[in-house]
């Protein structure tokens, strides 16, 4: 059985120190047969200079997944098109032609994602979800469950969770990982989040970017040793 590999690039959280960090998020997602960019951060030299770090070449990366249209998430993007404009960008459907022309200038290829779509082997959009801001995040089908990625989760973390178990509803939910959007949420409300991802059926989390200290310590007490650690750096290793 071969191996999954996330691996967390861009956070403002710290989890290898030797790794910058700076407000935003990015993973790149390694199945056997493609490796994907989930968003770029908010500054592309940290970005490049993560990846140099880890040892991960940017011309192995086929395609990038753009989660919304914020600075933290897609401020890297230029920086790497330069690196490597040889890639498709999936962006959410409402993103502004702006930010299209943008990409297509680098000769890189945009695709705008509306519903659920298969992205590459194994990693799946949930299509752009309704909120605040509109967002998509990915599902990863691993031989663990199912493992859904998120940007920020504007449009709510129980929200995309309970989408992806309705558009996959045989799979089991094994984690749930990137920022859940809770940093200025009550602890009343950290908890009610919480306590509806177990209802849903999730195992595992690994929360960070946005989703605040209170809402990671309370994850830690709540889901023991099913809350991963996360933020620049973690590696997350998953059954084929």
């Amino acid at each position: 059985m071969g191996k999954i590999v996330i691996q967390v690039v861009f956070d403002n959280v710290r989890y290898l120190p030797e790794l910058k960090t700076s407000w935003g998020y990015c993973c790149v997602i390694k199945t056997e047969s493609d490796t994907i960019l989930f968003d770029t951060g908010s500054n592309g030299k940290i970005l490049l200079g993560n990846l140099k770090k880890l040892k991960i070449d940017p011309h192995t990366i086929r395609s990038v997944v753009i989660s919304h249209e914020h600075w933290d998430h897609l401020g890297g993007l230029p920086d790497f098109l330069q690196e490597n404009p040889n890639v498709t960008v999936y962006v959410p459907h409402s993103l502004t032609k702006k930010e299209e022309d943008e990409i297509l200038k680098s000769g890189a290829n945009v695709e705008r994602v509306k519903g659920k779509q298969q992205i590459a082997d194994q990693i799946f959009s949930l299509g752009e979800l309704p909120g605040s801001v509109p967002e998509q995040s990915l599902m990863v089908d691993t031989g663990d469950g199912m493992v859904i990625v998120t940007g920020c989760a504007h449009p709510g973390i129980v929200k995309i969770v309970g989408w992806a178990k309705e558009l996959f509803p045989e799979k089991p939910i094994h984690l749930v990982m990137g920022g859940f959007h809770l940093k200025d949420n009550a602890i009343y409300q950290v908890r009610e989040v919480a306590s509806q991802l177990k209802k849903i059926g999730v195992q595992k989390v690994a929360p960070s970017h946005c989703s605040g200290d209170l809402a990671l310590k309370y994850f830690e007490s709540e889901f023991g040793g099913n809350f991963l650690p996360s933020g620049a750096g973690k590696i997350i290793e998953l059954n084929n």
